[in-house]
């Protein structure tokens, strides 16, 4: 350690000399290093010992830098240099990348819809430079631990028509198309096959089950460019967000028609609870003097067969009981109709559940109350209210719940 007009120098932070080797798992005739130097973190990708004298592997070691090095984009991992490392032998000088692969990744719907996109982003340049990577999976993206930016490495199996002589089938199971394994002519459409892969494991249910199935169709009937695979998948997710944005719209009418239906039944509570002690004294004087005028009873014992003026009558309470058992069957009915349940594209779904609310909304604000007799009045927003609950609560509310979990 130094020091100079009085700042302490570590030796590590000025040193050319790579320092703090740390061995990355890596498989076949690679050998991976995390290292220091400058003070700074880096990724060192050289050959294992029995490779390092044999020409055909220090070529693929020199194409995968010459592909490297003529790539610039925020989604790709950068490399600076090819050195000679006396622990190493001859080395491709990457960045470090602080994060994890997007096989151990987990996350939300839509993080994962923005991680492919930059994912095609990243392929998009390279075929533009008519570079096919041609390895393409879960362990060959790398996803930052600061912001989940992508980052895709491992070019050892890259082609473009500037190494001929290097071309060999190459990729992984599970992710390399089927033509590929025999094909020695790089195609860009092989990343597309893979791309398909990744995206059933990333977002495997709807509304991206069509593009995977494209994307791993045979070669001819695959997206012929990603500049196809990206809007075919943003139409999708923009129409998947829009059916959404419906289903929220009417939980909201749901919610606002229940305020204004509680309203007026909070509003009748109130009242009734802000009755004053002087007019309970004056209601009671008013029933004693209601049972003084009641007729006697009969010489032989019996009661007068007259109804008295407090005797309640259960009339209205039937026949409400009966207007609500009516209207619960008409919305079961609406219900059914819809074809809610039967329906499978979320979209399609959502604009029924729309269409069920509002007119479920209209029947019992507005159609079925207008059919109440004069009789019925005061127990009228008793009912629509017992209604609008039964709404919410059989249909409203696990619609809802199913829509979430389908994110």
């Amino acid at each position: 350690m130094d020091s100079y007009s009085g700042i302490i120098i570590e030796e590590s932070r000025r040193s050319e000399q790579f320092s703090d080797f740390t061995p990355i798992p890596c498989k076949g005739f690679n050998i991976l290093c995390k290292a220091k130097r400058y003070g700074r973190w880096w990724v060192l990708k050289g050959l294992k010992k029995p490779y390092r004298q044999d020409g055909n592997y220090k070529n693929l070691l020199h194409k995968e830098f010459d592909i490297l090095i003529s790539l610039q984009h925020p989604n790709i991992v950068s490399a600076y240099s090819m050195e000679d490392v006396p622990e190493m032998g001859i080395c491709i000088v990457m960045e470090w990348i602080d994060g994890i692969t997007l096989e151990h990744w987990s996350g939300s719907k839509t993080e994962g819809e923005a991680i492919f996109l930059q994912l095609l982003d990243a392929v998009h340049y390279i075929h533009a430079k008519q570079i096919v990577h041609r390895d393409l999976k879960p362990s060959n993206i790398m996803i930052t631990h600061n912001g989940n930016h992508v980052k895709l490495i491992d070019f050892g199996l890259s082609d473009t028509d500037d190494f001929a002589i290097l071309k060999q089938p190459a990729g992984t199971p599970g992710y390399i198309s089927p033509e590929q394994i025999v094909s020695q002519q790089a195609d860009i459409r092989n990343d597309i096959f893979s791309i398909g892969c990744i995206l059933e494991k990333i977002l495997p249910s709807k509304p991206y089950t069509a593009i995977i199935k494209r994307c791993k169709a045979p070669i001819a009937q695959r997206y012929a460019n990603v500049d196809e695979l990206k809007a075919d998948f943003m139409a999708r997710r923009n129409r998947h967000l829009s059916g959404i944005k419906r289903i929220g719209i009417a939980a909201l009418v749901c919610i606002i028609l229940l305020g204004f239906i509680s309203y007026p039944l909070l509003h009748q509570q109130e009242k009734s609870i802000s009755i004053t002690p002087a007019h309970h004294e004056a209601k009671k004087d008013t029933v004693i003097r209601q049972q003084a005028k009641k007729p006697a009873p009969l010489s032989n014992g019996r009661k007068s067969l007259q109804p008295t003026a407090t005797e309640p009558s259960s009339a209205s309470h039937l026949q409400s009981a009966e207007l609500i058992s009516k209207g619960k069957k008409t919305i079961d009915k609406m219900w059914k109709e819809s074809g809610i349940d039967t329906i499978r594209s979320v979209v399609k779904k959502s604009e029924a559940y729309f269409q069920f609310v509002n007119k479920s909304n209209e029947f019992i604000t507005t159609t079925y109350p207008q059919t109440f007799s004069k009789d019925i009045d005061g127990k009228k927003a008793d009912i629509i209210y017992e209604l609008s609950s039964y709404t919410t609560e059989r249909y409203v509310k696990p619609t809802l719940s199913s829509f979430q979990s389908s994110k």
